[in-house]
């Protein structure tokens, strides 16, 4: 795949291609290394198995370093925030696109993918295309389409007189009781850690379910309401489900404690993200390929108002080699490469519509086990994602992590659900009003 020809095959370079005399263009990148700062995820550890393609093509050095997921954002953030040119290309979630775009610490992606005629930017999912960009310009290519499901081991439910899935987080808990009483505990598994990624990740579609909001009208009126009324329900349901139907050390629990969970079949449900579907069915580690089925989550009074976000690949306005890591960037998220990563890797949060669509990629991963079709309720749920899920704001992580301290505050008995949260409430006001949006 010789993108690059595009944009570097001057005439002179075209004429000594044509007669056949080698050139520096051959390999354009011919001496350049890329540092990579990205998480340990299924598509990092994907791509990073197929970087001899494209450092062959390129004649580029391609260096990865991969971290634990909570350790990746906070580095990427010390690296971002001090304009470090240590990393070309960074791993950076959507929401955190407006604090460092604003900053001008990312690297604009447009141009470079107008001048690819291959590359075919339409095809990126339109709203992960959309929560990358800022003020007009997309600052990073998603390669991560995120939302939650509804995961339930149909065999074992079934046994205890359970046959489908809750509509609400309200007829969750009243499930777990059920099951409680039959001798089936604990019920679920959740995300415990208090910051933005974990239990706020997970709250939120509750919070938003219940009717609430994170502020009163955005953007008009940007004052906080994550001491509502909605908010203080959303709060008390997510800690008893955790506390009183969750997994052992639910309070400190990441995603992969989630997904170890179900996968060995030490819980008969939980509501986790859609691209880890691969992970929890690995026919090397599950014990429950072939018996799950899937739904998009509960949803609230308000109806189902499911998580959404996207995560990509960004490249640092500092990099010194600003031209070769947009290039790696585009090769990494380009049809050709995504469809080859899916289908080589449990990954399957594509991002690209075409691959979707795409009949080897339904076989692969269709996971249709007669108790729900993966595919439709990953579609259902997506559609369903609210776009303000996440305030687009650069202050949002900062917000968020408060609250998740308030989370984790009730969780362990240390205040009741209004106490903590009318805490919350005031700092948030405080970063609201830091960045301008308060009187």
């Amino acid at each position: 795949m010789k993108r690059f020809v595009n944009r570097l095959a001057t005439g002179v370079a075209l004429a000594a291609l044509t007669a056949g005399v080698a050139s520096a263009q051959d390999k354009p990148y011919e001496g350049v290394t890329l540092r990579v700062l990205s998480t340990q995820q299924p598509w990092d550890s994907a791509v990073e198995a197929m970087i001899n393609e494209y450092e062959e093509e390129t004649g580029a050095r391609v260096v990865f370093d991969l971290y634990a997921f909570g350790q990746a954002v906070q580095k990427v953030g010390v690296e971002l925030s001090t304009g470090s040119a240590a990393y070309d290309v960074f791993f950076l979630e959507a929401s955190d696109v407006p604090r460092y775009a604003a900053g001008g610490r990312l690297a604009p992606l447009g141009e470079a993918m107008a001048a690819d005629a291959a590359y075919d930017a339409e095809d990126l999912i339109a709203s992960t295309r959309e929560a990358f960009t800022y003020d007009g310009e997309i600052y990073g290519v998603p390669y991560f389409a995120a939302t939650q499901l509804y995961y339930w081991n149909a065999e074992q439910l079934s046994e205890a007189g359970v046959d489908a899935p809750p509509a609400t987080f309200e007829d969750m808990l009243a499930m777990c009781e059920t099951l409680k009483e039959k001798g089936i505990a604990p019920c679920t598994a959740l995300r415990g850690k208090p910051n933005t990624s974990e239990n706020i990740w997970y709250w939120t579609q509750i919070m938003l379910g219940e009717g609430g909001h994170w502020v009163a009208d955005f953007p008009n009126d940007m004052t906080p309401t994550v001491n509502s009324p909605e908010a203080v329900r959303a709060a008390e349901i997510y800690a008893e489900l955790l506390t009183e139907h969750g997994i052992p050390g639910s309070v400190s629990a990441g995603y992969d404690d989630v997904v170890v969970a179900i996968q060995q079949g030490n819980v008969p449900m939980v509501v986790e993200g859609a691209p880890l579907a691969g992970r929890i069915l690995d026919p090397e580690l599950s014990k429950v390929s072939g018996k799950l089925g899937f739904a998009p989550p509960p949803g609230g009074s308000a109806g189902l108002q499911a998580p959404f976000t996207a995560q990509g690949w960004a490249v640092g306005a500092a990099s010194r080699n600003l031209e070769a890591a947009q290039d790696f960037v585009l090769w990494a998220t380009s049809k050709e490469t995504v469809k080859a990563v899916t289908l080589n890797s449990p990954f399957v949060a594509v991002t690209r519509d075409s691959v979707w669509e795409d009949p080897d990629f339904i076989e692969a991963h269709g996971y249709d086990f007669g108790n729900g079709s993966f595919t439709e309720a990953y579609a259902e749920a997506l559609a369903a994602g609210d776009p303000l899920y996440r305030l687009p704001i650069p202050e949002f992580r900062s917000m968020g992590d408060r609250v998740g301290l308030a989370l984790q505050e009730i969780v362990t008995g240390e205040a009741s659900a209004q106490e903590a949260l009318d805490e919350a409430q005031e700092d948030v006001t405080r970063i609201l009003k830091r960045g301008g949006y308060l009187d």
